[in-house]
């Protein structure tokens, strides 16, 4: 159970910041238990939490109450109407370092994560999510935790209107509560450089980068201060030690390219460039396959051949990028050639996919059904087991799953194993009917019979 302290934070949040929530997402489920957990179970004002649902609508939005004297945090989906958001949230960043992003995903890739941090993303929420955590996510996002978590804050508000010196005494009390903190060696290097001590700037940063090797901060202070003196090669080494840390920021390839053509090497700078086409090529693919997903979706049911249309339009925008990420697609694609009786193409569509994930059980599961539906029995039972072998657990996916397992099984003869996965289905709803009498049949039978 969360601490009370969470629930007031958030509270004041609203009440002494006068805060705003923008949720910033189409993900209707999330929006109403967002509203919900915020509203009734903290008794914040209904008007205090929004919804957009357009780019352009979140940035006439965050003009707007900005100008207000509003303090806002924006729980923003990491795609919004098919375009990636972190361009939204760097520049917003960039001119509004007050505003909050909390990113909204259901993907955990580090390396996504990383560059979503590194653009400004404050926090990530990865859906769905219990009310809660949610309120959690979002109390130590508006609130820093703690007396250090104070000290950095103001530290940061001295800085921005130019009190370094006071600044710099801010992070050394940080310094003497946490020896080596690197976001107070961060300020006080932020600190130091104001102060025009561009040596002691630079030592500050090389500490906190020595004491967190996965903080890119550090880093990237470092290339910044290389690039105001000039010294570009040592600028692209610390460039390019970010780019392994965080490989998919396109504006980092950018300015690592820069670095090259500034020093003549057009080579490596081409190599660079390249890189950077190929990654934001990837980016727009992956936005193009999304829309084209979501369409398909649609028409699934009651047009399959359309939606095969746009499903097949999802894997060629990504043609020449396809990776573990599609297989859902492959998946999809197969169920809507089922849907039209040509089990023998879903086959082709599953066989392609398993190139990609060799070891995908549920891969063979869908095989497995193309082949019932075109009454290849044998072929069948040895794709199901193949699937279990892969993943033992795939009958938790539903009832209808574990029916399906047991008719394959009783075409195969093997009653024991058609009664266990109907029980599981009974588990799993044990208000089946289906299940229920399908258990009474199965039991009822002579072992010749099954």
């Amino acid at each position: 159970m969360k601490p009370k302290q969470y629930d007031d934070d958030v509270r004041e949040f609203v009440a002494s910041q006068r805060g705003l929530f923008l949720a910033a997402s189409s993900d209707a489920l999330f929006n109403k238990n967002l509203r919900g957990t915020l509203i009734r179970h903290l008794s914040i004002k209904d008007d205090c939490v929004l919804n957009i649902f357009t780019i352009a609508e979140l940035r006439q939005s965050i003009t707007l109450h900005i100008s207000k004297g509003n303090r806002l945090l924006v729980l923003i989906e990491r795609e919004l109407a098919g375009k990636p958001t972190t361009d939204i949230i760097k520049y917003v960043k960039q001119d509004h370092p007050n505003v909050l992003f909390v990113v909204l995903t259901t993907e955990v890739e580090r390396e996504k994560l990383i560059l979503l941090h590194e653009v400004g993303a404050d926090n990530i929420i990865t859906k769905p999510i219990a009310p809660d955590t949610l309120i959690e996510k979002i109390a130590f996002t508006v609130k820093p935790r703690g007396q250090i978590g104070e000290l950095i804050d103001e530290g940061k508000r001295l800085l921005a209107i130019g009190h370094y010196e006071d600044a710099a005494e801010a992070a050394r009390e940080v310094l003497r509560i946490k020896a080596q903190s690197p976001a107070g060696l961060i300020l006080l290097g932020d600190a130091h450089k104001g102060l025009g001590k561009v040596e002691q700037a630079l030592d500050c940063y090389s500490q906190a980068e020595k004491s967190a090797k996965l903080y890119l901060e550090p880093l990237k202070k470092i290339a910044a201060l290389h690039r105001e003196t000039g010294n570009t090669t040592e600028e692209i080494r610390f460039l390019e030690r970010l780019d392994k840390l965080s490989p998919l920021n396109v504006d980092r390839k950018i300015e690592i390219g820069q670095g090259y053509v500034r020093l003549g090497d057009t080579g490596k700078a081409r190599t660079v460039f390249d890189e950077a086409i190929k990654v934001a090529t990837r980016e727009a693919m992956e936005s193009l396959s999304r829309v084209s997903r979501e369409i398909a979706q649609i028409c699934l049911d009651v047009a399959p051949e359309l939606s095969e249309r746009y499903l097949r339009r999802t894997l060629d925008a990504k043609k020449g990028f396809l990776d573990k990420s599609d297989i859902e697609t492959f998946n999809r694609l197969g169920i809507t050639l089922r849907k039209q009786g040509r089990w023998e193409d879903a086959i082709t569509e599953y066989r392609k996919a398993l190139k990609i994930s060799p070891s995908d059980g549920n891969l063979y599961y869908n095989i497995a059904m193309a082949h019932t539906e075109g009454k290849q029995f044998l072929d069948a039972y040895n794709y199901l087991n193949k699937a279990l072998s892969l993943s033992p657990d795939i009958y938790k996916a539903g009832e209808a799953v574990c029916l399906n397992i047991a008719t394959i099984y009783r075409r195969a003869g093997k009653k024991d194993l058609v009664a266990d996965y109907l029980k599981k289905a009974l588990e799993l709803n044990p208000d089946s009917r289906k299940a229920a009498a399908f258990l009474r049949e199965i039991e009822g039978m002579r072992p010749d019979d099954a």
